[in-house]
């Protein structure tokens, strides 16, 4: 499925960021890009079906706010703008996310997921299992989530274990808990995350993944055995 994006921004440097973040993900097709809200609305009344809106906030005529009060949009919207303080406005108006310029891939990259991949599933034929997309060097790779052990923190990277193999992403560990499943994954420890069904065995302080031993602290140990329903 591919989702239609639109970007209502007045600044260039701002608008070549969001269009090269768009062309950098699979299944994104930028449909236009407008430099004021009364243009773009003329354009969203025409009929062009948009999945997802990059609003900036200060607009020339009618700021991003205003357009979100008047507008009643039938489309996920992810606020852009170098202001911190439209945030909370932002999120009473029931947007999906706030982008703080200058907008890094990983930060936009979590954006999209919230709207394109946290819940997004494959057809029957594929087995319907749960997938993300993300970035390796130059290349995008799928993941199926429920082919994820565990994902490790380390430095500026995380590594990614899988049933056969390993990949080390340029991702951060907050990055992966805020898309992969709450039900399916827990984060066991300042540096891990497990997939529940992967773990083997749970012993003292420690949680068996195939031969690998991942720690787990007594207060992380109680949360994830209530989680299991064992207490």
């Amino acid at each position: 499925m591919e989702y239609n994006c639109l970007i209502i921004e007045d600044q260039l440097q701002a608008q070549k960021v969001l269009q090269k973040h768009i062309a950098n993900v699979p299944h994104l097709q930028l449909l236009g890009t407008f430099t004021n809200a009364i243009d773009a609305i003329e354009f969203l009344k025409s009929g062009n079906r948009t999945d997802i809106l990059f609003l900036d906030i200060n607009l020339p005529k009618l700021s991003g706010i205003e357009l979100l009060k008047l507008s009643n949009l039938d489309t996920q919207v992810i606020i852009t703008t170098a202001y911190s303080e439209y945030a909370v406005e932002g999120f009473e108006l029931d947007v999906c996310d706030y982008l703080l310029k200058p907008i890094s891939f990983e930060r936009f990259f979590k954006a999209i997921s919230k709207v394109v991949y946290a819940n997004q599933t494959v057809s029957e034929k594929e087995g319907e299992k749960e997938f993300i997309f993300a970035k390796d060097g130059h290349d995008i790779i799928k993941i199926y989530l429920s082919d994820i052990r565990y994902v490790n923190s380390d430095s500026d990277f995380t590594s990614v274990k899988l049933v056969n193999k390993t990949y080390l992403l340029s991702y951060s560990l907050k990055f992966w808990q805020g898309v992969l499943p709450k039900g399916s994954f827990f984060r066991c420890h300042k540096s891990y995350i497990v997939n529940i069904e992967a773990i083997d065995k749970i012993s003292g302080n420690l949680i068996y993944i195939g031969e690998d031993r991942i720690p787990v602290g007594r207060t992380s140990k109680e949360l994830l055995l209530k989680k299991i329903n064992l207490i």
